[in-house]
């Protein structure tokens, strides 16, 4: 089915979910910066807060990105 009407969905998981992840991220980032690095001997010495962290924020922004562009047309 072809709707014509073509103004955004009133319920956008895009926004909630993208600030969700961003905030989580950023949380995960400042403790991978800022946290003890003893915790880290068990992962191999691998910082893995700290690049979760980065992962959770570029997803969490790909989501506002989107939900952003698509509410500009």
């Amino acid at each position: 089915m072809n709707n014509s009407n073509s103004r955004p969905h009133f319920f956008d998981l895009k926004i909630p979910l993208g600030g969700l992840l961003t905030f989580y991220g950023s949380v995960l980032l400042l403790y991978g910066i800022f946290g003890s690095h003893a915790i880290y001997a068990m992962s191999f010495g691998i910082n893995v807060n700290l690049i979760w962290g980065i992962v959770m924020i570029l997803a969490g922004g790909g989501f506002l990105g989107f939900s952003y562009i698509r509410n500009r047309r």
